[in-house]
């Protein structure tokens, strides 16, 4: 499976969205999305962005989980592809020089269009 950065923001919103006590599950995404979003969880999970338990399932249904919040790393990579505008840029900023989307890219490209934006 691919890794689909809209994916991985989509999850990150959500997590970010939640009430306090309250935890982000498989069940929560449709049905149809469960191996994407799964894979995702996991990898996010890898990145240290949230705090995560996975089920350590050996069947080859989707891995449940139990998101309770996101990391310090999680809220600064989330707070640089929060708004839908940036994001859109950041998308087109890539695609525009050929590249490839990474964390670090996405990470430097976001730091390059804010500091524009702000005229440092």
């Amino acid at each position: 499976m691919q890794r689909n950065w809209d994916t991985i923001r989509e999850i990150l919103l959500a997590v970010e969205n939640l009430e306090p006590e309250k935890q982000l599950h498989l069940s929560d995404f449709p049905e149809a999305r469960a191996h994407e979003v799964s894979y995702h969880v996991q990898l996010i999970a890898q990145s240290g962005l949230i705090d995560v338990t996975i089920s350590q399932s050996t069947s080859l249904k989707a891995k449940d989980f139990f998101i309770r919040n996101l990391t310090w790393s999680g809220h600064e990579f989330l707070d640089s592809i929060r708004v839908k505008d940036t994001w859109s840029k950041i998308k087109s900023v890539v695609a525009e020089k050929g590249g490839v989307m990474t964390f670090e890219v996405i990470k430097a490209v976001s730091t390059s269009l804010i500091k524009s934006a702000i005229g440092s």
